[in-house]
């Protein structure tokens, strides 16, 4: 068995190094125009909350609604032609979007282009399980989910910089011309990113999407990841939203908020570059169960805060959601290295679709629950209700280690 060999040694495989380079546009894109499609929504044309409700919406279902035909159209090309043309659509229609009349068609270009960047992911995911071998494939995603934590993070505060030069359609423009360049990087990877070609016999679309099903019937691990995740997402979800509430709660101002939010995202990608370098060394359902075990009592400990007999630190608030980000993180990485490590290069993108649908759809649908559980108790509630099922959540992924055994690249 060969021996990881860490960060370095995964970006000396042949195209990595220009596939995670031309992520760091392609990602960035999807963040930088964040602030001006809410600058748009609320300052321009004065829209309520049910607009924003509706932006979730049309950013979300893409995943959930086409994903899985993205995913099985995606095993069917040309992987190279796939992320080319899924960062061209992507700026098409960030384009169209500076010319958008009203938040009706902005809302419905938002979801045009949610439908192409749902070809990218299960592309780019098909295309490191091609490009790395298996010893490396924890080092590979590490980079790479370090690169997307650090897009949610600097994308919005430089879209929210240029808010103060720029009208939110210039910056709609700027942006476009992000995902162009990340397709022109994308041009010079190797024509082929598979061992083999995708077939090209007569069959039925929807036949390949229940071929992709059928691996998860057929791949414990991949059942077993993909349940955790789910599970994960949706208990993180009950008071992700509810941030903000429970800033408030604990009588801190807006720059704390932002603050907290800035130090998970960097707790993410120390600790994507962390698991990435040495994670390979243990088996990817240890570290799921690890960034639970981490999340859970912090969770807890957050909601229990604003009845406590002692002010918490605004410090140690900040510093409680970098581990959070570094614990999420120690999550998702591993999860990405299991569906390279199971999935079969034939259907990889149709497994990272169906994920994505899932845990998209988890995403959509926990943060009503953890409103509702604030509304009818406290804030607080929801975040203890969150962290008491992640700390189950993290026995349940140790069960799986000793259920499914050693499990290493």
């Amino acid at each position: 068995m060969a021996r990881a060999g860490g960060l370095a040694a995964a970006t000396a495989h042949p195209g990595l190094p220009r596939l995670l380079g031309a992520q760091v546009p392609a990602d960035f894109a999807d963040w930088l125009d964040f602030v001006a499609v809410g600058a748009l929504l609320a300052f321009t044309w004065q829209q309520g909350p049910m607009a924003f409700a509706l932006l979730a919406a049309a950013m979300g279902l893409p995943y959930v609604l086409i994903g899985p035909l993205a995913g099985a159209l995606t095993d069917r090309a040309d992987l190279k032609r796939v992320l080319v043309f899924s960062n061209l659509g992507r700026a098409a229609a960030t384009f169209a979007a500076a010319f958008a009349p009203n938040a009706t068609v902005l809302l419905l270009i938002v979801f045009a282009r949610g439908c192409a960047d749902a070809f990218y992911t299960p592309a780019k995911q098909a295309a490191i399980q091609a490009l790395v071998p298996a010893q490396d494939l924890m080092a590979a995603n590490g980079i790479s989910h370090a690169i997307n934590q650090t897009s949610k993070v600097a994308g919005p505060a430089l879209g929210g910089l240029l808010l103060l030069f720029l009208a939110p359609q210039e910056i709609l423009l700027a942006n476009a011309a992000v995902s162009l360049l990340a397709a022109a990087m994308l041009l010079g990877l190797g024509r082929r990113l598979r061992s083999t070609m995708p077939s090209h016999e007569p069959r039925s679309l929807f036949g390949d999407v229940r071929e992709g099903l059928a691996e998860f019937r057929h791949k414990p691990a991949l059942l077993a990841g993909l349940a955790l995740m789910a599970m994960g997402y949706f208990f993180l979800f009950l008071y992700d939203a509810l941030i903000p509430l429970l800033t408030l709660a604990l009588r801190y101002d807006e720059s704390v908020f932002g603050l907290a939010v800035a130090a998970a995202g960097g707790g993410g990608v120390l600790a994507s570059l962390a698991v990435g370098a040495w994670g390979a060394r243990c088996n990817p359902f240890v570290l799921m169960g690890l960034g639970y075990l981490i999340s859970g009592p912090l969770a807890i400990g957050l909601g229990v805060a604003p009845g406590a007999a002692f002010d918490l630190p605004w410090l140690a608030y900040i510093g409680i959601f970098a581990v959070l980000g570094a614990a999420t993180a120690a999550v998702v990485v591993p999860f990405r290295t299991i569906i390279q490590m199971e999935a079969t290069p034939e259907r990889i993108a149709r497994v990272t679709s169906t994920c994505e649908a899932v845990t998209v759809s988890v995403m959509l649908v926990a943060p009503f629950i953890g409103a509702a559980v604030a509304a009818l108790y406290s804030v607080g509630a929801a975040f203890i209700a969150g962290g008491l099922a992640l700390t189950l959540l993290a026995m349940a992924a140790f069960l799986v280690v000793r259920r499914l055994g050693n499990m290493h690249p």
